[in-house]
């Protein structure tokens, strides 16, 4: 049944029958009611490891500092913050990843927890739907190109038109098309590695029912991590491309 696209939520009649969210959405109502479990999901995830966090700052001393004994939802979100934090600060100047570090790491931990829903019985992944994945690019695409005209509008645009005026009618045209076309390669990136990950494992597991899927299992972890990874690290760069850059430069002449 799951690997015919089951999942437990289809026991709900409203939904397996497209009845739940009508007329906005006619078909696929499972992945609309995914895509919001994984939301309360992020949302349980956060809420737990703050009510952590609040516990340690309760401690007295620089206990209060200290990491749990134990892997707990506080030590794993610390985790998730400082890798998040650590390559956006390789593309970002500090200011900026305080500023885009909600955006960026609610996209990592989102699509991670959507990422691995494919991996539980019962469950698939929303990013398998592209409608799921370009919503959030469509996101990222909004953003950089609001901070990039808001920030400099007059540089973004010179950035567009290129280094020599004179070709600018021809570079223009082409970086244009190339910054549309980021979405729609954030999407197909995801989309594609997920459902192409879930079929195989899908596959494999009725064929080999042990052995196989174990190692599978193991290398649909690391995809997922690695997609998550990935789109979140292009959202920080292509807003970095989309920030002026010409400050510090000047400020050495």
């Amino acid at each position: 049944m799951i690997a015919a696209g089951f999942t437990w939520f289809h026991l709900i009649p409203a939904v397996d029958h497209d009845e739940l969210l009508a007329p906005l959405v006619h078909s696929h109502t499972y992945v609309h009611v995914l895509a919001w479990f994984a939301c309360f999901v992020c949302i349980a995830f956060a809420l737990a490891a703050r009510s952590g966090l609040e516990r340690s700052r309760s401690r007295a001393g620089i206990e209060r500092y200290f990491a749990d004994e134990r892997l707990t939802i506080r030590n794993f979100a610390e985790l998730v913050v400082s890798g998040v934090r650590g390559f956006m600060s390789d593309v970002l100047e500090p200011a900026d990843v305080r500023t885009f570090f909600p955006l960026v790491g609610g996209i990592f931990v989102y699509l991670l927890v959507c990422n691995f829903m494919g991996l539980i019985p019962g469950l698939l992944p929303p990013t398998d739907y592209i409608n799921t994945t370009f919503g959030i690019a469509a996101v990222v695409f909004l953003v950089f190109n609001f901070v990039g005209l808001k920030r400099d509008a007059v540089g973004y645009i010179k950035h567009l038109w290129g280094p020599v005026p004179l070709l600018g009618f021809l570079l223009f045209p082409i970086e244009v098309i190339s910054l549309l076309f980021r979405p729609f390669s954030l999407t197909l990136r995801i989309t594609g590695n997920m459902f192409g990950d879930h079929t195989v494992f899908s596959i494999a597991s009725s064929l080999v029912p042990v052995v196989v899927p174990a190692l599978l299992m193991v290398l649909a972890v690391l995809v997922s991590v690695i997609q998550a990874f990935i789109f979140a690290l292009l959202t920080s760069i292509y807003i970095s491309l989309s920030l002026p850059h010409h400050e510090g430069d000047e400020a050495h002449h």
